[in-house]
């Protein structure tokens, strides 16, 4: 058995991580995929037996705010002996030597898809607690999109900021929306509306003028948003969004 750790995996370790990704998505619903761009910031683990196999492997990630986040991917014909449980305590060997670094202490939180019937069976035997859900949404940028005209508002490109725009209304900002190119993908964050603003239809508006725009440079829009944030959910949903994967996190 052979346990590297690294943050930058080479190509061929690249090729094995993604090939023992397949073998879970082929075995059962998985939406989580393997980190294999270059500079992500992950502290993965590879477990390999001694035949040169990819049997397991765990990534966790220590954002600059929140808990680091931990998933891991066992070969669905490997599991049930203890390669899981192996990476998860190196793993928490790291996160020991992360709070002695940083001098701070840091919450630990799994990542799972909660259709993933084996990951869910897995938090819960050890006592993980289910914590939130996120869910991404997605919909086209159409023809329809193009011919959107705000009747309210109008919307400007932050002058500091290329990727903010800026919602106005009778001159003030009242909101904002920013955009993260990926080829034709367009991913939205910072998506908000001042409270006082709220209820009055400005924020579907808004997203109406941001896919006007965007139709210009794009073919999708994507968004993040929490399960527990029923209002966001209800006006993404209103505005063509659905929703193409729901992660759930566990705090451990």
């Amino acid at each position: 058995m052979n346990l590297i750790h690294t943050t930058k995996p080479t190509d061929i370790q690249k090729n094995h991580m993604t090939t023992l990704v397949n073998a879970c998505k082929a075995a059962e619903p998985l939406a989580l995929s393997a980190p294999v761009e270059d500079d992500l910031g992950y502290d993965i683990l590879l477990l390999y037996e001694d035949s040169g196999t990819l049997a397991a492997m765990s990534f966790l990630f220590f954002p600059q705010e929140g808990p680091c986040e931990f998933c891991a991917f066992v070969d669905p014909k490997k599991r049930r002996r203890g390669y899981f449980s192996l990476l998860l305590d190196k793993t928490l060997d790291l996160v020991d030597d992360y709070e002695k670094t940083q001098k701070a202490s840091v919450d630990f939180c799994f990542l799972a898809d909660e259709r993933t019937p084996s990951a869910v069976a897995a938090l819960s035997s050890i006592g993980a607690e289910y914590w939130y859900s996120e869910h991404k949404m997605e919909r086209p940028l159409t023809q329809k999109d193009k011919n959107f005209t705000p009747s309210s508002l109008t919307i400007e490109k932050d002058s500091q900021d290329p990727n903010l725009y800026c919602a106005l209304f009778k001159g003030r900002i009242i909101g904002t929306c920013a955009v993260l190119p990926s080829g034709r993908q367009l991913y939205l964050y910072a998506f908000q509306i001042r409270e006082e603003y709220q209820g009055q239809g400005l924020g579907k508006e808004f997203l109406l003028g941001m896919f006007c725009i965007l139709s210009d440079i794009g073919d999708w829009v994507t968004i993040q948003v929490s399960g527990q944030n029923y209002i966001a959910r209800n006006l993404y949903k209103k505005t063509g969004f659905q929703t193409t994967e729901s992660l759930s996190y566990y705090l451990y």
